[in-house]
């Protein structure tokens, strides 16, 4: 089978980068051969860029997020692997067949809710509403999870049956149980006398951060040892002030520690040195941080809302992401109670393993094949394109 694999340089949103890189490796291990193509920035985008990268404006990041054009063949099944690439379906009506990965669509449903915005700038909602409203466009779906199929299919009336449900996977070559260097914790600034919880993420809105210190300060009231760590660079600037503030409000400012940039290879390092990992977010469209953790055998607590039950399982402790006491108490009982955590332990491992990211390129290259059956011409074979 040969595949033309279309990507964006790899940049700023570090989820969905491991999910194209990830699929890449994966795709060459179950014998797909590939080669990768960029998108390509039109005239006037490359004056705007000069014009405005003085000023501190990066427009060529938001036409290598939103493309408007690339070197893509007609006839050749493209990939397009994050729904923000769908912007180019409207300047290339002749693009077919075509595949989009959907993570989720939860800025484009949060767009009215002042809580909830994500959005920066009104240049970027405009060309995020832009990008979901063409999916439609799209021949079939790929989404993370069922309950980011629901979502489009609520939000954008796109037919169930055209939509399939793949879920991401973990690099089990990295994430898994490993011993701490002895040096980690003076690298970090960390404290052998105090037990930590960690949190992976940005502080987007959705993300559920100002719930997260609440309950934790009620923790912290009845285990004074206990230290939280957020490991995410920071993406939206006045919600991470508005959290500054609320951490000195609730007096833990001796308590929470924020990492905003750390190389990859320590993640994982994170994980095992935490004794619990939380991840309370209200919306998800699927969760990758709790998948790593629970590879790397530790306990979890995350929400039981949106896509997490569906990552999460009974590997984890979930509770609802408006319960601040309950949250208290499943943090409490995760860290103190040893039966449970080694029960949670054992889950995560197991549930961990049956999410891989062979798995995902398997059943990723059955839609391709899938969809280059529905009368298009494959001449010797199916062709097709992925572009991310």
């Amino acid at each position: 089978m040969r595949v033309q694999l279309l990507v964006r340089p790899y940049g700023h949103q570090i989820g969905l980068a491991r999910y194209t890189a990830s699929l890449c490796k994966a795709l060459e291990r179950v014998g797909v051969l590939f080669r990768l193509v960029t998108p390509r920035y039109p005239w006037p985008v490359q004056v705007a860029h000069c014009l405005l990268r003085p000023l501190g404006r990066d427009v060529r990041t938001f036409f290598t997020t939103y493309p408007l054009a690339a070197e893509l063949k007609p006839g050749v099944l493209a990939h397009l692997t994050a729904q923000q690439m769908a912007m180019l379906l409207w300047f290339r009506p002749d693009l077919h067949p075509v595949v989009v990965t959907v993570h989720d669509i939860v800025p484009y449903l949060t767009r009215r809710d002042r809580g909830m915005r994500a959005y920066r700038s009104r240049w970027e909602e405009w060309l995020d509403v832009l990008a979901t409203r063409a999916l439609c466009l799209a021949d079939a779906l790929i989404a993370d999870s069922a309950c980011t199929r629901e979502m489009v299919v609520q939000a954008l009336g796109y037919p169930v049956e055209r939509i399939w449900v793949i879920p991401l996977g973990v690099d089990h070559a990295v994430f898994h149980p490993r011993p701490v260097p002895p040096d980690f914790d003076a690298r970090y600034g960390l404290d052998s006398r105090y037990r930590y919880v960690l949190y992976v993420g940005s502080e987007n809105p959705r993300k559920n951060l100002p719930f997260l210190l609440r309950a934790f300060a009620r923790l912290h009231q009845d285990m004074p040892d206990v230290r939280l760590i957020r490991v995410g660079a920071v993406q939206y600037l006045s919600q991470a002030c508005v959290l500054e503030q609320q951490i000195q409000e609730l007096g833990l400012g001796d308590a929470v520690l924020h990492l905003s940039a750390i190389p990859d290879g320590d993640l994982v390092l994170f994980y095992n040195r935490a004794a619990l990992f939380v991840f309370p977010s209200l919306y998800e469209g699927f969760g990758l941080p709790v998948l790593e953790a629970m590879a790397c055998g530790t306990p979890v607590v995350c929400s039981d809302a949106a896509s997490l039950p569906e990552v999460a399982g009974d590997a984890a402790l979930r509770v609802s992401p408006l319960d601040e006491e309950g949250w208290a108490e499943a943090m409490y009982r995760a860290l103190t109670d040893a039966r449970l955590r080694e029960e949670l332990r054992a889950r995560g491992l197991e549930r961990a393993r049956a999410f891989t990211w062979e798995r995902t390129a398997e059943e990723t290259v059955e839609v391709y094949r899938e969809i280059s059956q529905r009368g298009h011409d494959g001449g010797d074979g199916p062709k097709f394109a992925c572009f991310a």
